[in-house]
């Protein structure tokens, strides 16, 4: 078997050849290369929590500054600084979720609630995470690899990075966490820890800045790849007889992924170019506008709210690492 696992000290990297696994790792993962660095970020659990207008008001948040957002649960969901709340421990054990943030994927994984979790290090240049009972998992797919919990899967909750600006605009009412007077927590620019030689040496395939919708249908995973340079676009498809649309805003950089059946009605979105940034999106059919956080707020449809797919925006070339077997869409396909 080839496996290199790696270990982070002092500034220097040690690269070890050998046979040797984690507990229980199988023959899938001989391919594999580990970088094992328990301790590197100390996790941040259950900060006090707020709201997006009161913490606003504090002056600490910058407009531009990059959230995760979780789009469902009480007072319309909430959102997250990063630089604030993330780039420094990486993971939150919270009561409105597990998050796990991996700068060298480009994203912040969103989880249901649970408690415990800590940086492990990285899978083919993937984050891992340690629960507390020794499990160890995949921060970017949810899947218990190693220890007692393996085979295991985390559930997803609904949630899109965006910008605090954004997000304040479309839910001021929305959760966040409590800065108190601005010291409680340090800032940590992002990303939090330059690892460019460690993804470089763990990950076989070529490394990019490009981003993807990682999709996970019932059975089947799909990348979309977004279009950065493009202010607003819209993909329709069907993953596994599921039909789904994906919204991309790019003064956020913002991806997300819906279901496009509500109460058995099909419907197709475009990106609408005269519709306000609070609501970008159209769907055909009602002619109603849609908000990124996948609430219709004009027309018809008003108050109607899309349901959430399974999927995650990452680097592409973390979901290929993490998802070999993917398939790729292709806007010209659309139905």
């Amino acid at each position: 078997m080839n496996i290199n696992r790696l270990s982070i000290g002092g500034g220097i990297i040690g690269l070890m050849l050998g046979v040797v696994l984690p507990v229980g790792m199988g023959a899938a993962d001989s391919n594999s290369n580990w970088i094992i660095k328990p301790h590197l970020f100390e996790s941040l659990t259950e900060p006090p929590c707020s709201y997006v207008s009161t913490e606003n008001r504090k002056g600490f948040v910058k407009p531009d500054d990059k959230v995760i957002a979780w789009l469902r649960g009480p007072h319309n969901g909430g959102t997250i600084p990063l630089r604030h709340f993330l780039a420094g421990p990486r993971i939150i054990n919270d009561t409105y979720g597990l998050f796990f943030y991996d700068p060298e994927g480009g994203y912040v994984a969103s989880y249901q609630k649970d408690y415990g979790y800590e940086f492990y290090g990285w899978r083919d240049g993937v984050m891992l995470v340690r629960d507390k009972e020794g499990t160890i998992w995949s921060a970017l797919s949810g899947r218990a690899l190693d220890g007692p919990g393996k085979g295991q899967q985390l559930k997803r909750v609904p949630s899109a990075p965006t910008t605090w600006g954004h997000w304040l605009m479309l839910h001021p009412e929305s959760t966040a966490y409590n800065l108190f007077e601005g010291d409680t927590y340090s800032e940590v620019k992002l990303p939090a820890v330059d690892h460019w030689q460690v993804r470089a040496t763990a990950r076989t395939a070529e490394i990019t800045e490009d981003l993807v919708i990682g999709v996970e249908g019932d059975g089947s995973t799909r990348a979309y790849p977004l279009p950065l340079r493009e202010e607003r676009v819209c993909y329709n498809d069907v993953i596994d007889d599921m039909p789904v649309t994906v919204f991309w805003y790019g003064p956020t950089q913002s991806g997300v992924a819906w279901k496009r059946t509500i109460d058995g009605k099909l419907l197709t979105f475009r990106a609408d170019t005269i519709s306000p940034e609070t609501a970008p999106f159209v769907d055909n059919e009602t002619n109603s506008r849609w908000t990124l956080a996948g609430r219709a707020v004009d027309g018809p449809m008003r108050g109607t709210e899309l349901e959430w797919i399974s999927s995650i925006q990452c680097r592409d070339d973390a979901w290929k690492a993490e998802y070999p077997e993917t398939s790729w869409f292709k806007p010209d396909t659309q139905p």
